[in-house]
């Protein structure tokens, strides 16, 4: 009896150990049948250390993976920080600028008044000397 390695074993003779093999028939598994079921077990397993390993290996990807995105986050959350930083400094430098610059617009402001005042005087003099006024 010629079978394939992936048929299946009958449910008759799926047994291990010749002391179970006998159903009350006298029926006992084969050489060949036990060398099948062996062959199946073993390339079950062949399949399932296999499997095994590729996950394995895919697990270390994604481990490899992980560690290089969590590299990049930090750095990312670093440049962020700095960017942070830089900007706190320079909403204070600006509003120490600002500072500076009202109060020199308003001594500037001050200046023009006070010669706008000094201006008008010197034309009603002038106007007076002139006898226009």
């Amino acid at each position: 009896m010629n079978v394939d390695k992936n048929q299946h074993l009958s449910t008759i003779f799926h047994r291990c150990y010749d002391g179970f093999a006998t159903d009350g028939k006298g029926l006992l598994m084969t050489e060949e049948e036990r060398d099948r079921a062996m062959d199946f077990v073993v390339e079950t397993l062949a399949g399932l250390v296999v499997s095994g390993h590729k996950q394995d290996v895919r697990l270390e990807k994604l481990i490899s993976s992980h560690e290089q995105t969590k590299r990049r986050l930090d750095r990312c959350e670093r440049v962020l920080k700095l960017l942070i930083r830089a900007g706190r400094r320079e909403r204070k430098i600006r509003r120490e600028q600002d500072e500076r610059y009202n109060r020199r617009f308003g001594d500037l402001h001050d200046s023009q008044t006070h010669t706008d005042s000094r201006l008008d005087a010197m034309v009603d003099i002038v106007r007076q000397n002139l006898g226009g006024g």
